[in-house]
């Protein structure tokens, strides 16, 4: 009931032009409820939505309190202890001080009101500029501790120089093609260049997309998050964007044993609606360690998914988290006297030594230029498709015998995707006249044959699947 009521609240709030997802950010209070607009919105414990205050042209000096304040001495407290963030719309005591406390350092010249508007707002934004703050305008923690201190910088004083920020520890790298998120870190030249974690995901379906570019990660976060669109909630959010954020896989409600499996299933393949999910560790770590100011980009890379499907774990039903993935075996050895004499019918999802020894034959051929794991997915199927098509066997991406005896056979040699070997001509037997002999033309030297070398830290599989 409490969801439906919250549902109800938020599409009343919607404006007429249409529906558009919301994020309500459960954090450990269970209060603030943040739209995908980037408006924030306050939830309280029953459920009752009410929208952030809109700036409206009210002044201090006109604007009347309930209550009037009580005096506020205009001496510094001794004891100061921060209690809560005060912003545009606000009204109190509390208010009252930081406002006589602002006019004595020369940045408010208004009636000590009580009222947070937008002179009070603009002192705010002044104070934290002179003294070296971020300039947003609210009153928070950082601000209030140093407005109430003998280190404020009042406003006919030399300014505060801005401390110079320090990099972000990481960068992500979001791969729509691959559905794969990166994170690097930098190396001695201040490069981001180490990868430090790759994690497996799904970025936003076609009508929902993931939107390419670069973007800042927002301060925003919260450990749970409900999508009343969708009725649907999950874990570790971190924003992307005004739209968008990095979440965990899916729940029916804020409780690990309602894990959406369709979701976890769904990592590698486009799912979303335009955030990017992750597996439930892989949405903590960037949670806990990607800060506020974190560079996110956004892009299309080469189509890889057998090198995707490296990374995507099982299920484990009874913890409802993934199971560790197998750590890479050593590859077998890829020649002639290895090729396989017999076949099982290859196809999707298929995995083991005999996927490999296709997939190095057919990278061989030029048909195949991905990552050799020995799992036989989308890359896999076009290259065996193609190897199809122009040797006249059914077209259907799947190796059965016909299409692998032919394939591990002498018969088939290199394709044009290969420097074609130069005929050795042959001089015919000169006959005796009084012509002088022709000198043959020589031999060129042959080309040595091209052998594909994988990176052995991919293979993965080697329990072959069957069936």
């Amino acid at each position: 009931m409490k969801h439906l009521a919250l549902l109800l609240c938020l599409l009343l709030l919607v404006p007429a032009g249409g529906l558009c997802e919301k994020i309500l950010w459960e954090d450990d209070a269970g209060q603030v409820v943040l739209s995908d607009d980037g408006n924030v919105q306050f939830v309280s414990p029953g459920g009752e939505a009410t929208a952030e205050p809109i700036e409206e042209n009210i002044d201090e000096n006109t604007y009347a309190p309930d209550e009037t304040p009580a005096p506020v001495e205009k001496s510094l407290p001794n004891d100061f202890t921060f209690r809560k963030t005060v912003k545009y719309g606000d009204s109190g005591e509390l208010v009252a001080q930081i406002q006589a406390r602002l006019a004595e350092l020369g940045f408010y010249n208004a009636k000590v009101s009580g009222g947070y508007y937008k002179v009070t707002k603009a002192a705010v934004k002044a104070f934290q500029t002179q003294n070296g703050l971020s300039a947003d305008g609210i009153a928070g923690r950082d601000t209030q501790e140093l407005l109430f201190s003998a280190a404020a910088v009042p406003a006919d004083a030399t300014p505060r120089p801005s401390p110079t920020p320090e990099p972000t520890k990481y960068t992500l790298m979001v791969d729509v093609a691959n559905q794969i998120t990166r994170a690097y870190t930098y190396d001695e030249n201040g490069q981001y260049t180490v990868l430090v974690r790759e994690m497996i995901c799904s970025t936003g379906t076609s009508k929902y997309p993931t939107p390419c570019g670069t973007t800042i990660m927002p301060k925003k976060r919260a450990r749970w998050g409900y999508f009343p669109t969708w009725g649907s909630h999950a874990q570790y959010l971190t924003r992307i964007d005004s739209a968008n954020a990095f979440h965990s896989v899916l729940y029916t409600e804020p409780d690990e044993t309602t894990l959406s499996v369709k979701s976890f299933e769904a990592l590698g393949t486009p799912a979303s609606h335009g955030c990017v999910r992750l597996l439930v560790s892989d949405a903590k770590w960037i949670y806990d360690n990607c800060k506020e100011g974190t560079i996110i980009t956004v892009y299309e890379g080469e189509y890889d998914p057998e090198y995707t499907m490296t990374l995507k774990p099982t299920l484990n039903t009874s913890t409802l988290r993934e199971n560790p993935l197998p750590s890479p075996t050593a590859a077998p050895v890829y020649s002639r006297a290895n090729w396989p004499t017999k076949y099982r019918t290859l196809s999707r999802g298929k995995t083991g030594a005999d996927v490999y020894m296709l997939q190095m034959r057919l990278t061989e051929l030029g048909y195949y230029h991905g990552s050799v794991t020995g799992g036989y997915y989308g890359g896999t199927i076009q290259a065996v498709k193609d190897f199809q098509k122009d040797h006249g066997l059914t077209v259907d991406g799947a190796a059965g015998k016909q299409t692998q005896a032919l394939l591990f056979s002498d018969a088939v040699g290199q394709t044009a995707a290969q420097p074609e070997e130069t005929s050795v001509p042959v001089a015919d037997t000169p006959v005796p006249t009084a012509a002088p002999t022709l000198t043959p033309e020589p031999t060129p030297t042959p080309q040595p044959t091209f052998t594909p070398t994988p990176d052995p830290a991919l293979y993965m599989p080697i329990q072959d699947s069957v069936g």
